[in-house]
């Protein structure tokens, strides 16, 4: 199973620590499977809205050589997500990590929102890659209250990402367009600098002033050394 550079990131990103993860919107799992090839000492929860989604991966998973003690497939909404404090699968103890990639800016905020209310005692990572909006989604979790991990860029099928690793325990500030991430001497970091700058530019263009403060936070990272 080859996974996608945004997937290979991801995957990445995730440190050994974590005893818990969370695959949300898993999809066919891919994410999911490629942790619990890599990360032996991880338990992985898929979980997804979409019935027939869950229903196709656990059967799956079943017939898969991962040991049924270290999986778990569940079918619910993520904004309607408790951490259990007991599971009938797994163990609820461990650092907890839940993955949210794949979605728009607007639900990313939503479901990290939804996840932080419902269990407010909790401590949580989160390793988020939305599709769009990323400056809207970097004010909202600052507003939120998590701190930075990590972050990185990466480009997959003609489109650029950002990966964004956010925690209840930092103390680090999320930056509103990123700031550990950027590496000027790479030719597609220039890149996805020139298209975000040129965006705003023509956002403000067509009479747009609220962009103006976000624009100005990307030219301010042209003067980065390179």
């Amino acid at each position: 199973m080859k996974l996608s550079n945004r997937l290979q990131l991801l995957l990445g990103m995730i440190a050994d620590q974590y005893e818990q993860i969370w695959d949300c919107c898993c999809d066919h799992g891919y994410l999911g499977q490629a942790i619990l090839n890599t990360r032996p000492k991880a338990q992985v929860h898929f979980l997804d809205v979409v019935p027939s989604i869950t229903t196709q991966l656990e059967q799956k998973l079943r017939q898969s050589e991962f040991s049924q003690d270290r999986w778990a497939v569940h079918c619910g909404d993520i904004q309607q997500f408790v951490l259990p404090k007991s599971d009938s699968c797994l163990s609820a103890q461990g650092r907890k990590l839940l993955v949210i990639a794949g979605v728009g800016g607007d639900l990313t905020l939503d479901m990290v929102s939804a996840v932080l209310h419902n269990n407010p005692d909790s401590d949580i990572d989160f390793l988020i890659c939305p599709v769009r909006q990323l400056y809207k989604v970097r004010s909202g979790v600052q507003k939120l209250g998590l701190g930075l991990v990590n972050e990185a860029i990466v480009k997959d099928s003609g489109r650029y990402y950002e990966a964004i690793h956010i925690s209840t325990l930092s103390q680090k500030e999320v930056h509103v367009v990123g700031e550990l991430m950027w590496d000027l001497t790479q030719e597609g970091h220039q890149e996805y600098l020139r298209q975000n700058i040129s965006h705003y530019k023509r956002m403000q263009a067509q009479g747009n002033e609220s962009v103006r403060k976000i624009l100005a936070e990307y030219m301010k990272l042209q003067e980065l050394p390179a």
